[in-house]
């Protein structure tokens, strides 16, 4: 084994750093400083991985995970002003043309005509089945 790798979680408590648990898998040192700091009762926590050469005899750590940095935002430059410039290619909504309202007698026009249609093709089957069983039966 030339390197060997632990990570550490430290929890931060009345100002003071103190281990909590030594972990050899990176994802479980993180996720328990997750929990633990999630419980509320502790200022910060970090994990801190650290890598140990046998055969050099000499380690690197460094910081994984950290509850204690801020998060700072980058302020915005001062020659943006929040105004998005209109899209190449698109039609502003008051220049659109509007569609054409049909009127309602057009529309209940259509619909009566589609149910007489309807009706009569219905009753056309109905006659054309009469007609055809009495000549079947004419036949027999």
């Amino acid at each position: 084994m030339a390197k060997q790798t632990q990570f550490e979680v430290l929890t931060l408590k009345n100002g003071e750093w103190q281990t909590d648990t030594h972990y050899s898998d990176r994802d479980e040192a993180i996720e328990e400083a997750r929990n633990l700091y999630g419980q509320g009762h502790l200022e910060g926590v970090k994990v801190i991985g650290e890598i140990y050469d046998d055969q050099t005899g000499t380690s690197k750590e460094q910081t994984i995970f950290d509850t204690t940095k801020k998060v700072t935002i980058k302020p915005k430059s001062e020659d943006s002003s929040g105004v998005v410039p209109p899209r190449e290619g698109r039609i502003s909504s008051r220049k659109r043309p509007q569609p054409k309202k049909s009127s309602d007698f057009m529309v209940a026009g259509k619909a009566i005509f589609w149910l007489v249609l309807i009706l009569a093709g219905g009753l056309g089957i109905l006659y054309g089945f009469d007609t055809l069983s009495a000549f079947l039966n004419k036949l027999m």
